[in-house]
């Protein structure tokens, strides 16, 4: 499936479609937080290095039984962690903390990051949080970095509370807030000047319904289309670039008597153009990742439940001269079963199995690695257990498939998560 309109002038409606049609699918166990780092860092094609980057993006996943004890702690910290090829290991870590600085203002630390295929960035950030009656919760964020021109502010504003039906999130990011939209002059960008013709602004908006009927959750965010010049001491490096990117999920849970249905869906796109002084083309470069995830859910006994899904995903990038001229399309579908119940030792397992039939449709020869149309197989095995205020969570894979590579006897891959509230 391809996106046909890649101007970034065209963008902004389709932001708006999506997130209207996004009420009609359904991911959303955090909130659509990105940056102006993480959308340049975009590679959807770059996964293909992971020939079971699906299995895995699904298994490293924080586990869902743990999600309602991290939304309603003020400090906590969770980590996912996980081998997705034989020399690349994914870190996802989260850190959040809540101090009072007054009876009804306090500061909100957060700590995100991320190393993945996909992209990869980090940040620290500070929220000052304060009501005002009759008009909210509002906020101040802060983002320091150690180049001056790369920090970012935004304005943040809350409506409802944890016990609300409806509950609303809206926040306006200002990205490199001193690269030429505060500052006097120009600040350096580490040795070079990269100042803004065109600046970028990060607006995002949560939506959380709880009360009768459903549980829905949206989530949206959009790097509007910025564009840079690069005034680099060496001529051959002078350019501009332009970059915009948006990242959106959604989800809808309903309980059907004793079985639990939920629908999601995410997706993030982004495009790059880079016009160079001494050569030709626009180096452009599209991405974009969709996923659609359904499964029904059931008890089975007093402390087991069963639970089916179905995953189908598409991936989409684009290059353009003079980087090349091709296009990676690729699609997976997969199943998945799993079964949770009550182990010894006060533990909690999960076994499932999943099999991904992978498409790969390669225009042009892209300038990634690819392991082609093929079929991953895979069975594995969790095990949970609590520590006090530590969650701990250990799964190994076993491999059902004749690899093109060595595997250790049916040692396939391994994930770790940790959480802990404080």
């Amino acid at each position: 499936m391809r996106f046909a309109g890649l101007a970034p002038v065209a963008a902004s409606w389709r932001v708006v479609l999506t997130l209207a049609l996004a009420t009609m699918f359904a991911l959303a166990p955090r909130v659509a937080h990105a940056s102006y780092e993480e959308f340049a860092s975009l590679d959807v094609g770059k996964q293909e290095e992971d020939d079971e980057n699906l299995l895995d993006h699904v298994l490293v996943r924080p586990p869902i039984e743990w999600r309602e004890e991290w939304e309603r702690a003020t400090g906590a910290f969770r980590s996912s962690q996980g081998c997705f090829t034989s020399g690349q290991w994914y870190l996802d870590h989260d850190l959040k903390v809540r101090v009072p600085m007054g009876d009804t203002t306090y500061l909100a630390l957060g700590i995100r990051e991320v190393s993945d295929l996909e992209s990869v960035y980090d940040w620290v950030q500070f929220d000052l949080r304060f009501p005002l009656p009759r008009l909210g919760l509002w906020g101040i964020r802060i983002r320091p970095t150690f180049d001056k021109s790369r920090q970012d502010v935004g304005l943040l504003w809350d409506a409802g509370g944890p016990r609300s039906a409806l509950t609303v999130q809206a926040a306006m990011g200002f990205e490199d807030v001193f690269n030429k939209l505060w500052s006097m002059r120009q600040v350096r960008v580490g040795d070079e000047s990269e100042p803004y013709e065109r600046h970028p602004y990060e607006p995002a908006l949560r939506l959380k319904w709880q009360g009768r009927g459903p549980r829905v959750e949206m989530n949206g965010k959009w790097l509007t289309p910025s564009i840079k010049r690069i005034e680099a001491r060496d001529p051959t490096q002078r350019r501009r670039e332009v970059l915009w990117g948006v990242k959106h999920d959604a989800s809808v849970v309903q309980r059907f008597g004793a079985t639990t249905a939920e629908l999601q869906f995410e997706q993030v796109q982004g495009a790059s153009f880079a016009y160079w002084e001494t050569v030709p083309g626009d180096h452009h470069v599209y991405r974009r990742r969709w996923r659609i995830e359904g499964a029904l859910s059931r008890p089975v006994g007093s402390h087991g439940r069963l639970t089916a899904r179905y995953f189908y995903q598409e991936r989409t990038q684009v290059w353009r001269p003079p980087l090349s001229n091709a296009t990676l399309e690729v699609i997976d579908r997969m199943p998945m079963i799993e079964g949770a119940f009550r182990a010894p030792l006060h533990t909690y397992a999960r076994v499932g199995f999943m099999r991904n039939r992978v498409t790969v449709l390669d225009l042009g020869q892209a300038p990634v690695s690819t392991w082609g149309t093929r079929v991953e197989t895979r069975a594995f095995l969790s095990l949970q257990k609590r520590f006090g205020r530590v969650l701990l969570q250990g799964t190994e894979c076993v491999e059902l498939d004749k690899e093109r590579y060595d595997v250790a006897f049916v040692h396939d891959k391994g994930f770790l998560h940790i959480q802990t509230t404080f």
